[in-house]
Protein backbone atom coordinates (compact mmCIF):
# COMPACT_ATOMS: atom_id res chain seq x y z
CA UNK A 1 0.00 0.00 0.00
CA UNK A 2 2.28 2.71 -1.27
CA UNK A 3 0.19 5.12 -3.31
CA UNK A 4 -2.89 6.95 -2.04
CA UNK A 5 -5.19 8.78 -4.42
CA UNK A 6 -6.63 11.97 -2.91
CA UNK A 7 -9.67 13.47 -4.60
CA UNK A 8 -10.46 16.97 -3.39
CA UNK A 9 -7.36 19.02 -2.62
CA UNK A 10 -9.00 21.96 -0.91
CA UNK A 11 -8.55 23.36 2.58
CA UNK A 12 -8.84 19.92 4.18
CA UNK A 13 -7.70 17.63 1.39
CA UNK A 14 -4.39 19.35 0.70
CA UNK A 15 -3.01 19.14 4.27
CA UNK A 16 -4.24 15.53 4.42
CA UNK A 17 -2.24 14.79 1.27
CA UNK A 18 0.80 16.52 2.73
CA UNK A 19 0.53 14.48 5.94
CA UNK A 20 0.34 11.26 3.92
CA UNK A 21 3.51 12.16 2.03
CA UNK A 22 5.23 13.07 5.29
CA UNK A 23 4.47 9.53 6.52
CA UNK A 24 6.02 7.96 3.43
CA UNK A 25 3.06 7.48 1.09
CA UNK A 26 3.15 8.48 -2.54
CA UNK A 27 0.16 10.67 -3.38
CA UNK A 28 -1.65 11.16 -6.66
CA UNK A 29 -4.33 13.82 -6.53
CA UNK A 30 -7.15 15.40 -8.46
CA UNK A 31 -8.84 18.77 -8.11
CA UNK A 32 -10.90 20.42 -10.81
CA UNK A 33 -8.72 23.54 -10.72
CA UNK A 34 -5.43 21.73 -10.22
CA UNK A 35 -3.10 21.87 -7.25
CA UNK A 36 0.30 23.49 -7.81
CA UNK A 37 0.92 23.12 -4.05
CA UNK A 38 0.77 19.32 -4.25
CA UNK A 39 2.96 19.28 -7.33
CA UNK A 40 5.53 21.49 -5.63
CA UNK A 41 5.55 19.14 -2.64
CA UNK A 42 6.34 16.13 -4.84
CA UNK A 43 2.86 14.73 -5.40
CA UNK A 44 1.43 13.77 -8.78
CA UNK A 45 -1.62 15.73 -9.97
CA UNK A 46 -3.78 14.17 -12.70
CA UNK A 47 -6.73 15.44 -14.70
CA UNK A 48 -9.59 13.19 -13.58
CA UNK A 49 -10.84 11.00 -10.77
CA UNK A 50 -10.56 8.02 -13.11
CA UNK A 51 -6.85 8.75 -13.57
CA UNK A 52 -6.47 8.75 -9.78
CA UNK A 53 -8.14 5.33 -9.54
CA UNK A 54 -5.88 3.93 -12.26
CA UNK A 55 -2.75 4.85 -10.31
CA UNK A 56 -3.76 4.28 -6.67
CA UNK A 57 -3.75 1.43 -4.18
CA UNK A 58 -6.16 3.27 -1.86
CA UNK A 59 -8.57 6.10 -2.64
CA UNK A 60 -9.48 9.00 -0.37
CA UNK A 61 -11.96 11.79 -1.02
CA UNK A 62 -13.05 14.87 0.87
CA UNK A 63 -15.58 16.94 -1.06
CA UNK A 64 -18.07 19.77 -0.47
CA UNK A 65 -21.32 17.91 -1.08
CA UNK A 66 -23.00 14.66 -2.14
CA UNK A 67 -23.32 15.74 -5.77
CA UNK A 68 -19.55 16.17 -6.01
CA UNK A 69 -18.98 12.69 -4.55
CA UNK A 70 -21.47 11.12 -6.95
CA UNK A 71 -19.74 12.81 -9.87
CA UNK A 72 -16.18 11.82 -8.98
CA UNK A 73 -17.21 8.20 -8.35
CA UNK A 74 -20.11 7.50 -10.72
CA UNK A 75 -19.63 10.21 -13.36
CA UNK A 76 -18.24 9.70 -16.89
CA UNK A 77 -14.68 10.32 -15.67
CA UNK A 78 -15.28 8.88 -12.22
CA UNK A 79 -13.34 6.32 -10.27
CA UNK A 80 -15.71 3.46 -11.19
CA UNK A 81 -14.53 3.62 -14.79
CA UNK A 82 -11.04 2.55 -13.70
CA UNK A 83 -11.50 1.02 -10.25
CA UNK A 84 -9.29 -1.97 -9.43
CA UNK A 85 -11.03 -4.88 -7.74
CA UNK A 86 -10.33 -4.81 -4.01
CA UNK A 87 -9.67 -1.07 -3.85
CA UNK A 88 -10.85 0.59 -0.65
CA UNK A 89 -12.14 4.16 -0.84
CA UNK A 90 -11.86 6.27 2.33
CA UNK A 91 -14.69 8.82 2.03
CA UNK A 92 -14.21 11.76 4.41
CA UNK A 93 -16.89 14.24 3.33
CA UNK A 94 -19.64 15.24 5.75
CA UNK A 95 -22.70 14.50 3.62
CA UNK A 96 -26.05 12.73 3.81
CA UNK A 97 -25.45 9.09 4.77
CA UNK A 98 -28.21 7.78 2.48
CA UNK A 99 -26.50 9.22 -0.59
CA UNK A 100 -23.08 8.10 0.61
CA UNK A 101 -24.47 4.59 1.11
CA UNK A 102 -25.71 4.55 -2.49
CA UNK A 103 -22.19 5.44 -3.68
CA UNK A 104 -20.73 2.70 -1.48
CA UNK A 105 -23.10 0.17 -3.02
CA UNK A 106 -22.04 1.26 -6.51
CA UNK A 107 -18.38 0.80 -5.55
CA UNK A 108 -19.13 -2.68 -4.21
CA UNK A 109 -20.64 -3.73 -7.53
CA UNK A 110 -17.18 -3.12 -9.04
CA UNK A 111 -15.38 -5.21 -6.42
CA UNK A 112 -14.26 -2.38 -4.16
CA UNK A 113 -15.53 -0.94 -0.89
CA UNK A 114 -16.14 2.54 0.50
CA UNK A 115 -15.80 3.63 4.14
CA UNK A 116 -17.59 6.51 5.85
CA UNK A 117 -14.78 8.43 7.58
CA UNK A 118 -15.59 12.10 8.25
CA UNK A 119 -12.91 14.19 9.90
CA UNK A 120 -13.56 16.44 12.89
CA UNK A 121 -11.53 19.62 13.13
CA UNK A 122 -10.86 22.85 11.29
CA UNK A 123 -8.41 23.01 8.35
CA UNK A 124 -5.81 24.54 10.67
CA UNK A 125 -5.95 21.46 12.88
CA UNK A 126 -5.20 18.94 10.10
CA UNK A 127 -1.57 19.73 9.33
CA UNK A 128 -0.40 19.63 12.99
CA UNK A 129 -2.32 16.33 13.41
CA UNK A 130 -4.90 17.66 15.86
CA UNK A 131 -8.00 16.54 13.95
CA UNK A 132 -9.87 13.28 14.57
CA UNK A 133 -11.07 10.79 11.95
CA UNK A 134 -14.26 8.82 12.62
CA UNK A 135 -13.95 5.58 10.66
CA UNK A 136 -17.04 3.47 10.00
CA UNK A 137 -17.82 0.57 7.71
CA UNK A 138 -16.60 -2.97 7.17
CA UNK A 139 -14.10 -3.79 9.97
CA UNK A 140 -11.82 -5.77 7.66
CA UNK A 141 -11.67 -2.87 5.20
CA UNK A 142 -10.85 -0.45 8.01
CA UNK A 143 -8.01 -2.68 9.19
CA UNK A 144 -6.67 -2.99 5.64
CA UNK A 145 -6.25 0.78 5.34
CA UNK A 146 -5.43 1.54 8.96
CA UNK A 147 -1.89 2.81 8.11
CA UNK A 148 -3.50 5.40 5.82
CA UNK A 149 -6.15 6.36 8.37
CA UNK A 150 -3.49 6.84 11.04
CA UNK A 151 -1.38 9.01 8.72
CA UNK A 152 -4.20 11.41 7.80
CA UNK A 153 -4.07 13.72 10.81
CA UNK A 154 -4.62 12.93 14.48
CA UNK A 155 -6.40 10.02 16.16
CA UNK A 156 -8.52 7.60 14.15
CA UNK A 157 -11.55 6.29 16.06
CA UNK A 158 -13.48 3.29 14.71
CA UNK A 159 -17.14 4.03 15.45
CA UNK A 160 -18.86 0.91 14.10
CA UNK A 161 -21.18 0.18 11.20
CA UNK A 162 -21.22 2.33 8.06
CA UNK A 163 -22.76 5.72 8.83
CA UNK A 164 -21.83 5.85 12.51
CA UNK A 165 -18.84 7.98 11.53
CA UNK A 166 -21.27 10.60 10.22
CA UNK A 167 -23.28 10.33 13.45
CA UNK A 168 -20.15 11.04 15.49
CA UNK A 169 -19.36 14.02 13.27
CA UNK A 170 -22.88 15.35 13.83
CA UNK A 171 -22.49 15.00 17.60
CA UNK A 172 -19.14 16.79 17.46
CA UNK A 173 -20.58 19.61 15.35
CA UNK A 174 -23.56 19.99 17.70
CA UNK A 175 -21.19 20.55 20.59
CA UNK A 176 -19.02 22.96 18.60
CA UNK A 177 -22.08 25.09 17.81
CA UNK A 178 -23.41 25.05 21.38
CA UNK A 179 -20.02 25.66 22.98
CA UNK A 180 -19.24 28.51 20.57
CA UNK A 181 -22.46 30.34 21.40
CA UNK A 182 -21.96 29.69 25.12
CA UNK A 183 -18.40 31.06 24.94
CA UNK A 184 -19.64 34.10 23.00
CA UNK A 185 -22.25 34.79 25.67
CA UNK A 186 -19.64 34.49 28.41
CA UNK A 187 -17.18 36.83 26.69
CA UNK A 188 -19.96 39.31 25.92
CA UNK A 189 -21.04 39.37 29.58
CA UNK A 190 -17.43 39.79 30.71
CA UNK A 191 -16.98 42.68 28.28
CA UNK A 192 -20.18 44.46 29.35
CA UNK A 193 -19.21 43.96 33.03
CA UNK A 194 -15.94 45.79 32.49
CA UNK A 195 -13.79 42.81 33.40
CA UNK A 196 -10.24 42.35 32.15
CA UNK A 197 -10.88 39.89 29.30
CA UNK A 198 -7.44 38.32 29.48
CA UNK A 199 -7.95 37.73 33.20
CA UNK A 200 -11.33 36.12 32.43
CA UNK A 201 -9.78 33.86 29.80
CA UNK A 202 -6.90 32.72 32.00
CA UNK A 203 -9.18 32.10 34.95
CA UNK A 204 -11.77 30.10 33.02
CA UNK A 205 -9.16 28.08 31.14
CA UNK A 206 -8.02 26.67 34.48
CA UNK A 207 -11.46 26.10 35.96
CA UNK A 208 -14.35 23.66 35.75
CA UNK A 209 -15.90 26.02 33.17
CA UNK A 210 -13.06 25.45 30.68
CA UNK A 211 -13.77 24.18 27.17
CA UNK A 212 -11.67 23.62 24.06
CA UNK A 213 -13.83 26.11 22.15
CA UNK A 214 -13.39 28.80 24.81
CA UNK A 215 -9.65 28.15 24.80
CA UNK A 216 -9.41 28.39 20.99
CA UNK A 217 -12.02 31.02 20.20
CA UNK A 218 -11.99 33.12 23.38
CA UNK A 219 -8.90 35.10 22.28
CA UNK A 220 -10.49 35.67 18.86
CA UNK A 221 -13.65 36.96 20.51
CA UNK A 222 -11.60 39.26 22.73
CA UNK A 223 -9.80 40.72 19.70
CA UNK A 224 -13.00 40.69 17.60
CA UNK A 225 -11.03 39.92 14.44
CA UNK A 226 -12.92 37.27 12.47
CA UNK A 227 -10.84 36.87 9.33
CA UNK A 228 -9.01 34.93 7.99
CA UNK A 229 -11.39 32.29 9.31
CA UNK A 230 -9.95 28.97 10.47
CA UNK A 231 -13.56 27.76 10.72
CA UNK A 232 -16.02 29.73 8.56
CA UNK A 233 -19.63 30.05 9.68
CA UNK A 234 -20.90 28.75 6.33
CA UNK A 235 -18.90 25.53 6.66
CA UNK A 236 -20.25 24.73 10.11
CA UNK A 237 -23.76 25.83 9.15
CA UNK A 238 -23.91 23.34 6.28
CA UNK A 239 -23.22 20.55 8.76
CA UNK A 240 -25.72 21.94 11.27
CA UNK A 241 -28.40 21.69 8.59
CA UNK A 242 -27.64 17.97 8.30
CA UNK A 243 -27.66 17.63 12.08
CA UNK A 244 -31.09 19.25 12.21
CA UNK A 245 -32.45 16.76 9.67
CA UNK A 246 -30.91 13.86 11.60
CA UNK A 247 -32.47 15.07 14.85
CA UNK A 248 -35.88 15.45 13.22
CA UNK A 249 -35.68 11.88 11.97
CA UNK A 250 -34.72 10.66 15.44
CA UNK A 251 -37.60 12.50 17.08
CA UNK A 252 -35.36 14.09 19.70
CA UNK A 253 -36.01 17.35 21.53
CA UNK A 254 -32.84 19.47 21.52
CA UNK A 255 -33.70 23.00 22.68
CA UNK A 256 -30.10 24.00 23.40
CA UNK A 257 -28.94 22.97 19.92
CA UNK A 258 -31.97 24.68 18.33
CA UNK A 259 -31.13 27.92 20.11
CA UNK A 260 -27.47 27.77 19.07
CA UNK A 261 -28.34 26.97 15.47
CA UNK A 262 -30.69 29.96 15.30
CA UNK A 263 -27.71 32.19 16.07
CA UNK A 264 -25.76 30.70 13.15
CA UNK A 265 -28.87 30.92 10.93
CA UNK A 266 -29.02 34.64 11.56
CA UNK A 267 -25.30 35.12 10.97
CA UNK A 268 -25.48 33.32 7.63
CA UNK A 269 -28.60 35.24 6.57
CA UNK A 270 -26.78 38.51 7.27
CA UNK A 271 -23.86 37.57 5.02
CA UNK A 272 -21.37 36.53 7.69
CA UNK A 273 -20.71 33.12 6.11
CA UNK A 274 -17.02 33.77 5.39
CA UNK A 275 -16.30 34.97 8.93
CA UNK A 276 -15.01 32.67 11.64
CA UNK A 277 -17.56 30.99 13.91
CA UNK A 278 -16.28 33.17 16.77
CA UNK A 279 -18.01 36.13 15.08
CA UNK A 280 -21.29 35.02 16.67
CA UNK A 281 -19.99 37.02 19.63
CA UNK A 282 -21.29 40.08 17.81
CA UNK A 283 -24.72 38.50 17.39
CA UNK A 284 -24.91 38.50 21.18
CA UNK A 285 -23.00 41.62 22.25
CA UNK A 286 -25.74 43.87 20.91
CA UNK A 287 -24.85 46.63 23.34
CA UNK A 288 -21.50 47.21 21.66
CA UNK A 289 -21.07 50.19 19.38
CA UNK A 290 -18.84 48.19 17.05
CA UNK A 291 -20.08 46.60 13.84
CA UNK A 292 -18.81 43.61 11.93
CA UNK A 293 -17.56 44.31 8.42
CA UNK A 294 -17.41 41.69 5.69
CA UNK A 295 -13.62 41.93 5.88
CA UNK A 296 -13.92 40.37 9.30
CA UNK A 297 -12.50 43.22 11.30
CA UNK A 298 -14.72 44.83 13.93
CA UNK A 299 -14.56 48.59 14.30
Amino acid sequence: MQRVGVIGLGKMGLPIAMNLMERGFDVVGFRRHGSPELTAAGGLVVDSAAAVAERSDVLLSILPDAAALEDVVCGPAGTLTALRSGTIHIEMSTIDVTRKTAVRDAVRTRGGDLLDCPISGSPGMVAPRKATTFASGDPAAIEAVRPVLEAISGPCVCTGAFGTGAAMKYISSMLVAVHTVAAAEAIALARSSGLDLELVQNTLDNSIAASAILRQRGPVMRARDWSPAPGPIETLHAILEQVEECLAGAGLSTPVFASAKSVFDGALADGWGQLDIAAVHDRIATDTTATVHRSGRAS
